[in-house]
């Protein structure tokens, strides 16, 4: 049976894979891997994680986050939540704090600031920017003459419901600050020897700068999929559907080009890459376009 989206991520995230949750949940029945271990090395929005979390499909998750603003905001979530909630109510959400919140933003690293600080500016402009793009600047612009304010995607009371909902979680979940390729790495030995399944979802080949704070130039997208290659624990990779991106993966099990749908109105569709060292059952492919169709 399908999976609803609930009331999802509090995070919004550009290129956010929400629409991927039926497809991975039926890929992990399919290769009898529900009540796995499931790895998410490139955080983000965690919806994936999250939802798989809720519906039992997985036992537990391990999300990754390089971004020290995401990594504290889901700290914060699961470790200190009722003084996150505290925090959030009484945030001025405006364009005042926008520029004061500044210096959170040029943070490199998890100890510049407190976790509830940072944790705090993450969840700030990730509401409060052009969607969701950490770097971006505000919605409304910087004079905030649009008839759409800062504002306008920080509804406090729904936010704060999303969060205390998550931190019913925080014992099946873990959070962890690293780089996604060097924690897959270190982990190889767990990740191979125990019940996992590894959902990549890395910064986009052709948009990724533009997007990201931390992005990937052509040899870490290179270094990733050497990597995988050689891995033989379960994996799964969304990517942007570039020729570069093809010719990397070459060697992969299996590549196929799906559509995605980032609205609501389903009015616009991107073709992407699912990439697997599974076999896709027969059947998954025309399942998950025809409920875009």
């Amino acid at each position: 049976m399908p999976i609803a989206l609930s009331e999802g991520s509090p995070l919004r995230y550009p290129g956010g894979k929400a629409s991927l949750l039926n497809y991975i949940a039926k890929l992990l029945d399919e290769n009898k891997l529900c009540g796995c271990h499931f790895i998410e090395p490139y955080a983000g929005s965690a919806i994936i994680s999250l939802q798989l979390l809720r519906k039992e499909v997985i036992l537990a998750a391990t999300i990754v986050e390089k971004d020290p603003l995401i990594y504290a905001f889901w700290q914060c979530v699961f470790n200190y939540t009722e003084a996150f909630i505290k925090e959030i109510e009484k945030l001025p959400v405006t364009i005042d704090t926008w520029h004061e919140f500044q210096k959170y933003r040029e943070a490199d690293g998890i100890d510049d600031f407190s976790i509830l600080e940072m944790g705090l500016a993450g969840l700030f402009y990730n509401r409060t920017n052009f969607s969701g793009i950490m770097k971006a600047n505000p919605l409304g612009g910087l004079k905030q003459e649009s008839s759409y304010k800062i504002d306008c995607r920080f509804n406090k009371i729904r936010l704060i419901k999303q969060i205390e909902q998550l931190s019913e979680l925080r014992l099946k979940i873990s959070v962890v600050y690293d780089d996604a390729l060097e924690y897959l790495k270190k982990q190889h030995i767990y990740l191979k020897t125990n019940n996992c399944f590894i959902y990549i979802d890395p910064p986009y080949y052709e948009k990724g700068k533009i997007l990201y704070r931390y992005w990937y130039d052509q040899e870490d997208h290179k270094d990733l999929a050497k990597f995988l290659i050689k891995c033989k624990t379960p994996w799964l990779v969304s990517y942007d559907n570039h020729e570069e991106i093809h010719k990397i993966y070459r060697k992969a099990k299996t590549v196929e080009e799906m559509f995605f749908d980032y609205t609501v109105s389903k009015r616009r569709k991107e073709k992407e890459l699912l990439i697997s060292n599974l076999e896709i059952p027969p059947g998954m492919k025309a399942i998950y376009q025809a409920a875009f169709a």
